[in-house]
């Protein structure tokens, strides 16, 4: 197995170097993605939610089942990218980007989302589009976007009645979109009051109940309690590689 694994993984360096940022040719018209696939080729475009094509994206296609087997490739300057599948291990095939962003004091990575996640084998010419969202849900569970986690500390409100009220302290988002002010209710997700789902940004937040002033305290920072707090997002607690969150208190 470890002579197999050993062999997979050069083919993926070499096909990494061989097909980043490559060019239309006679055994490729069109360039990556373009007329040219055949089976065994893995081609496709990465954009931003405007459509717009993202350079420098890694896409990894992995097998299914064989630990440590995959191949790599980069987009071009057109988002495009197009990688060749080796001989062995038959069998199936599924494709993933992600991409890096530094903000707001914090390096970011995000998971793509995926045109189709369907596995795929050597025997087709598999075509796998990616698109940077900063929200929605993902195939597998979960949300593309960060989440804000509250916790009493000095207050017996029924949390599942608090809303968030977030006013973007920035014109866009880390995407580079425009960014709008929202309010949203918190919910109990696994035991834990937050509120799911938010495009990272920066942000002001106040927490919005019926009848009460309620204060924010961030529960990382030397700060006094009050009304209204900035948002940055980070990691806090268990979280996934690409899972951001911020955690503050709830008080009166």
């Amino acid at each position: 197995m470890r002579v197999l694994i050993n062999f997979v993984f050069l083919l993926a360096f070499a096909a990494c170097k061989k097909d980043s940022g490559s060019s239309p040719s006679p055994d490729n018209p069109g360039g990556p993605g373009g007329a040219g696939s055949s089976p065994g080729t893995v081609t496709g475009k990465v954009t931003d939610s405007k459509g717009n094509a993202l350079s420098g994206i890694k896409v990894t296609v992995e097998h299914t089942v064989w630990y440590a087997s995959y191949v790599l490739a980069m987009t071009d300057n057109g988002g495009n990218y197009k990688v060749k599948l080796p001989a062995e291990p038959a069998g199936s095939w599924t494709a993933k980007a992600q991409l890096e962003k530094s903000a707001y004091g914090n390096q970011y990575k995000f998971d793509l989302a995926a045109d189709s996640t369907d596995a795929f084998t050597r025997d087709q010419a598999a075509v796998r589009n990616f698109t940077w969202k900063l929200s929605g849900q993902r195939p597998g569970g979960g949300f593309y976007g960060a989440h804000v986690d509250i916790y009493q500390f000095g207050t017996d409100v029924d949390l599942s009645q608090v809303r968030l009220q977030f006013t973007p302290t920035e014109s866009v988002l880390i995407d580079g979109t425009p960014a709008a002010a929202f309010e949203r209710p918190v919910h109990d997700v696994a035991g834990t009051f937050m509120v799911t789902d938010v495009p990272i940004g920066k942000y002001t937040v106040k927490a919005i109940y019926p009848g009460k002033t309620l204060l924010l305290d961030n529960r990382h920072e030397d700060d006094v309690p009050a009304v209204s707090q900035p948002v940055v997002f980070g990691k806090y607690g268990y979280l996934g590689e690409t899972e951001y969150n911020i955690e503050f208190y709830l008080s009166e």
